[in-house]
């Protein structure tokens, strides 16, 4: 069922899903000339036993052939009030060396990339990609290390959106 938030009234329905918070996230991986960054929006933890992360990535993103051929992916969660990554990475996927161009970044041995100016990163482990049909696929990762950045106070960033039928 395709909705189209753009008719008015907006739909109660897509209203209430909008109500669902998120955070806001840039997902990395790879490394050089294959490396990539996204902006993700729809992201959980899904088990504590093993610990893992739900990502839902929109279909046919260039990271998701990445994240599969390192066989994981860095969440780097954004903190309240840091406009800095959203403006770099909210209109689009970057590749390649331009991916962290401008960034502090730091490589683990693991392979993770860490964006400095996140308030935490977390490296998962691919554990299973599941396409259930619609626009997007989701990646179930086990999440293997990870740390706070900075401030151990500071808050994530939370995303309302006006209704559940875009970003």
């Amino acid at each position: 069922m395709i909705i189209d938030s753009t008719v008015e009234p907006v739909l109660p329905l897509l209203r209430a899903v909008g109500k669902i918070p998120s955070g806001i996230f840039i997902l990395t991986a790879g490394h050089g000339p294959e490396a990539s960054a996204i902006l993700v929006s729809f992201v959980q933890q899904i088990s504590r036993e093993p610990l893992c992360i739900g990502v839902a990535l929109q279909q046919a993103r260039a990271i998701g052939a990445i994240i599969e051929k390192n066989h994981g992916f860095t969440l780097n969660i954004c903190h309240t009030g840091d406009r800095t990554l959203l403006r770099k990475y909210a209109r689009q996927a970057l590749l390649g060396e331009q991916a962290f161009e401008g960034v502090k970044t730091r490589r683990e041995p693991n392979g993770a990339t860490i964006l400095l100016d996140a308030c935490a990163w977390i490296w998962c482990d691919i554990s299973r990609r599941i396409e259930f049909g619609g626009d997007h696929e989701l990646l179930i990762g086990v999440a293997a290390a990870g740390d706070l950045l900075g401030d151990e106070h500071a808050k994530p960033m939370v995303h309302i959106r006006h209704d559940g039928s875009n970003y």
